[in-house]
């Protein structure tokens, strides 16, 4: 199949996703509420990250979103990322960050020096905005010894602690964000420990508080249901991860000197970014899609395993409650 057909053939056949969830549980406002999201820029490998994120913030200019959310994987505090970081500073609305496993340790940054750059108060944080509740997770705590010496992706134990009294506390329908994922192997190593917090936290009729689980860290699209709780993955802005076996140089040499594992991607054409709408009145949540290409030659050009599912997709969908 030719790349153009599967990639618009996987947008349409997401579009009527639905997923039976449980606003009527909820004493809520019937006021829509919309959230511009972004994950895994990588500023600090892909070369061009500032007109990126521009071409996001001009957009979330214009449409004016209750509040916008990057998933991780953003941008170290380095002085070369000024200008990028100022760019996101540069949307007057409430903005909010999750850490990623790349804004820490990379260049040898420390998390806490990560969260003075961007103004993040907390690691792991709750808010509540229009009648719903969201909750931002830190996926980044020490795994438990032995560990493979990788970037650590676990939830610790004052952080659980701190989930499932938060969860507790809430009466309105929540919404998760994660940078690794709590349904995926390769995203949260205790991941299973995490949805049983989830999953045991509901309301009074017996649903469960969790509308969504949102998070990025895997670079690809896709929708999973476990237990009623749909869990989404929200694809790069930017690229996907092939190594060292698969590395192709696509640009001048002044370039990848400065982005060294620049050539370890394959990069899409165009930036990917969607926009969240919770709908009460309409019992409906929909995630815009969004679809480009890749800078050629292209995961199917480098004859990369499994090069079909690796699409610069996000796909649209909507989750009827």
């Amino acid at each position: 199949m030719k790349r153009r057909n599967f990639i618009i053939n996987a947008l349409k056949g997401s579009v009527l996703a639905s997923i039976p969830l449980s606003l009527s549980s909820f004493n809520i406002k019937n006021t829509k509420l919309k959230i511009g999201i972004v994950s895994d820029v990588h500023q600090d490998i892909i070369h061009d990250g500032v007109s990126r994120l521009s071409l996001f913030i001009s957009e979330m200019k214009k449409r004016k979103p209750d509040f916008i959310i990057q998933l991780g994987d953003f941008s170290l505090p380095r002085k070369q990322n000024q200008l990028f970081i100022d760019k996101w500073n540069s949307f007057n609305g409430p903005k909010y960050h999750v850490l990623g496993n790349h804004d820490m340790k990379d260049f040898g940054y420390k998390k806490e020096e990560t969260m003075r750059w961007w103004k993040m108060q907390k690691r792991y944080y709750s808010f509540d905005l229009n009648g719903f509740h969201f909750i931002v997770l830190d996926g980044n705590d020490e795994n438990p010894k032995p560990w493979n010496g990788g970037y650590h992706r676990y939830i610790g134990a004052k952080q659980k602690l701190w989930l499932k009294n938060d969860l507790k506390k809430t009466l309105k329908p929540t919404i998760l964000f994660s940078h690794q994922s709590l349904e995926s192997k390769g995203g949260i190593a205790n991941r299973k420990e995490i949805r049983n917090i989830i999953e045991n936290s509901i309301t009074k009729s017996g649903h469960p508080k969790i509308v969504a689980c949102l998070s990025g860290h895997h670079h690809t699209d896709y929708l999973k249901s476990i237990n009623k709780i749909p869990y989404i993955q929200i694809n790069s802005m930017s690229y996907k991860w092939v190594g060292d076996n698969y590395k192709y140089s696509r640009f001048s040499k002044q370039i990848e000197e400065a982005f060294p594992n620049l050539n370890k991607t394959c990069p899409y054409k165009e930036p990917l970014y969607t926009v969240l709408t919770l709908d009460p009145e309409q019992e409906m949540l929909h995630l815009e899609g969004k679809k480009t290409s890749f800078i050629p030659p292209n995961p199917i050009d480098l004859k990369i395993p499994n090069a079909e599912k690796m699409s610069p997709i996000i796909s649209e969908r909507t989750l009827k409650i």
